[in-house]
Formats: structure tokens, sequence, C-alpha cells
């Protein structure tokens, strides 16, 4: 009997637990109790109404953009939330907002602007917020969201909002006017400087100009030169990478009849420029605008290369949103984000005429479909070349690409030489670093 009595315990002890798991013949502990009242878990975006300010500086959205982009499409989804849009203008410096203590809760920017809000040290990490709210990254085209990670080791300061890429503009009647072939896709800057040479003209009392290749450091960035080198905070412009650059600008402006009058930048719009590179924000903007009702006679072409980095395009640019760590409404604010991410709107954006950061191809097909000002254009221009990265990034730069666009000025109208040129940039850029620390 004694040897028994382990044997009939143990069957006791395991029909005991068996009865208080349900009897389910499962292991006990491994069995969920369904009945067990479950936690109330809070939305992540309130129902309570609300305000959420957008900060604009840098990039271009118009009053309707912000209301087509923006506001109705939130509204249907939040109807609690109020969007409201602060331009930056005298007394909205972000400097200001900040001491105020009013700076909003989003910040829509340009990629250039970035450093001045990191020196603000406003800047959100969304890593958290991409994780809370289930945004899928992976639907990002890489080189916009790399860029976006590329500010921070640490942190994911914002999302791309809608990407740039450029393409050249001509005039059509100009280059009729005087028997001179129309330019071509995947031309390189001395293939446009040669043609610029050919209606950079004077007629009948009217002064016509070939090409403005628009900013030094725009160029700079198709061969992806940095600025600044931001393990030694010293400025990267007195090199042969950029005296390359200034060499291609003098050709440009050393063209007899460029320069005129101490004149030397040149409106596409206003002025009988025949040729100009150009965002595409830029030229959506402008050619939709009703000054610009009267030039027909226009089309694109491919921004022009420098030789030996074909297919190399600008440095990547985006239209961005941030969140700043301020904000009282950050999960809202990043809902909002979400919002404007979506599908629906990111056609209805790219319809109109901005690029979508999302990889789907169908918004490249729809691109412009909505913008009668680009019916039978060669849209495609946009597409021909690549974007480049951005090179390392240091909170300088901005002040120091403002600095090195001075060149342009220097070499048409000062007439210096490039090497003087670039050592006293270098040498200005350097002094303005080392006051600033």
């Amino acid at each position: 009997m004694n040897k028994k009595t382990p044997i009939a315990l143990l069957s006791f002890l395991l029909a005991s637990v068996s009865a208080l798991t349900g009897c389910s013949g499962k292991e006990a502990g491994m069995v969920p109790n369904d009945t067990a009242p479950s936690k109330e878990v809070k939305p992540a975006v309130s129902s309570e109404p609300m305000t959420i300010k957008m900060y604009h500086k840098g990039g271009t959205i118009s009053d309707e953009e912000f209301k087509a982009y923006f506001v109705e499409p939130v509204a249907k989804k939040y109807p609690n939330i109020t969007l409201e849009l602060v331009r930056e203008g005298k007394g909205s410096s972000p400097e200001e907002l900040l001491t105020s203590g009013t700076f909003p809760d989003l910040i829509y920017t340009s990629n250039p602007s970035i450093p001045i809000f990191q020196n603000l040290d406003i800047i959100e990490d969304l890593n958290p917020l991409v994780k809370k709210h289930g945004l899928d990254l992976s639907k990002f085209q890489p080189i916009g969201l790399d860029m976006m990670k590329g500010y921070d080791a640490n942190k994911l300061v914002g999302l791309p909002l809608s990407m740039n890429m450029s393409a050249m503009i001509y005039n059509k009647d100009i280059f009729d006017k005087f028997g001179v072939p129309y330019p071509k896709d995947m031309m390189s800057w001395d293939d446009a400087i040669a043609l610029a040479k050919k209606l950079t003209i004077t007629d009948g009392g009217t002064s016509y100009i070939g090409l403005d290749p628009w900013r030094v450091e725009s160029v700079g960035s198709q061969m992806t030169l940095p600025l600044v080198d931001p393990k030694t905070n010293k400025s990267t412009i007195n090199n042969e990478g950029w005296a390359r650059v200034l060499d291609l600008f003098k050709q440009a402006v050393e063209i007899p009849g460029y320069v005129t009058n101490d004149k030397f930048e040149y409106d596409f719009f206003k002025d009988n420029l025949a040729m100009a590179p150009m965002w595409a924000t830029d030229l959506v903007g402008k050619l939709t605008d009703p000054a610009a009702a009267n030039l027909k006679n226009w089309d694109l072409v491919s921004i022009p290369y420098v030789k030996g980095y074909e297919g190399k395009g600008r440095n990547v640019d985006a239209h961005m949103l941030m969140i700043t760590n301020v904000s009282k409404h950050k999960d809202e604010a990043f809902a909002v984000m979400k919002e404007v991410l979506s599908d629906e709107v990111q056609m209805t954006m790219a319809k109109a005429g901005r690029i979508s950061p999302l990889k789907d191809e169908s918004f490249k097909k729809n691109y412009l479909q909505s913008n009668a000002s680009f019916s039978g254009k060669n849209v495609e221009a946009l597409f021909k070349l690549a974007s480049t990265p951005l090179p390392p990034s240091s909170k300088y730069e901005s002040q120091v690409r403002t600095i090195v666009r001075g060149a342009k000025k220097q070499l048409a109208v000062d007439r210096k030489d490039i090497n003087t040129i670039m050592r006293e940039l270098q040498e200005e850029a350097d002094k303005w670093i080392e006051s600033h620390p």
C-alpha cells in the first residue's frame, strides 16, 4: 500500500490541475483565459478638439496646397483637428517663436533648412512614433528616407512629403528666332554652354541670354562635393572639385553680352533667357501662375550633367515634415503626417505636380496628369538623371552654402580668378564657423 500511495497522490494532483485549466488536456498555464477582463487601451490619437499648427520655412507650399493636401483630408479623418499654417516672417522667425513658447507642432521645410532646426534642438525623433502608429517605412524610396536618417545617426528627423527633381526649361521661340537647334536630353554642361554662346545676342536693341546656370552649389552637388567636413568643422571649398565647378560658371558668365550693367542673374519668365535649370517645384509653381499664361512655346530637357558624372543630377532634395519636441500634441501631429502620406493624398499631389517620396510607380506615371500647363511637354526629362546622395551633414552647411554661392558674382562682375575666389571663400567660411561654435 505504501508503494501505491505516491502514484495515487500524483493522479490526484494531475486531475486537480486539469480541472483548474478547464480540462482541455493542454499544459497548465498555456491556455489563455478568454473570460478575463481586457485592459482598456487609450487611443493614440485624441478625439478632443485641438489646433495643430504647422510652421513653414524653406521649400514651397501655397495656401491652396495647404488646404487641398492638409486641411481637407485631415478634416475627413480627424474632424476634431483644426490645422493652421504659420509662415516665417517678421516676428515669426524660429528663434522668436521658440523664445515666446509658441513654436508650432509641425515643421514644413526643405532639407537645406534642417541644420537651422538642429541648432535650435527642437526636432523630435520620429522613430518611436513610427513604431507606435504602425507606419510602414518600406514604402518610401530609399534615397529620400536615407536622407532623413543622415542628419542624425540616432534619430529619424523627419519624413519626406514630396521629392524634388530638376530639369532645364528652354524657350523655343528664342531658338527658332536665331535658327539654333533645340537642346536635347542628356547633354553635358559643356554642350549647354556651347549652345548658350550662339544665343547670347543683342538683336534690334533687345538682349538675349543663352543660359543662366543658376547656383554654384547646385552644380557642385552633381559631383557630391561637400561644403564642410563635419569631423574637423572646416570648409572644403579650396580644392580641385570646386575649381572645376567654378570653371564651368566662368565659361558661362564670361560669354560676351552675358553681364550688362552688373546684372548677372536672369529670370526665365521675365527676361529673354533661352535656357534655365530649375527645380520641379519652381517649374510647377511658376508655369501654373497666370503671369506665365503667355509663355506657350517652351519645353523641358534633362538638366545638364558634369562630364565624368554622367547620369548624375542634383543632390537629393525634399520638402518634408518634422515634429517639434515642444509640441503638446505629438501623436496627433504624427497622425496628420501619416494622413498626408497616404496613397490617396499622395496621388492627388502627384497629379498636380508633386513628386511622391513613395516607391509605387503609379505616382510617377500619374505625375502632372491633372496639370494642363504640362500637357504635351517632356515631363520625363525630370527623371532622366538620378539624384545624388547628400555628403555627410554639418550644422554649418546652410551658411557655407550661401557663402559659396557668392562665387558667381565674383566671376561675372568682379572678374576674379578662380584660385583667389576659392581661397577667399574658404577663409570667409572658416571664420564664420569659428565664430559660431
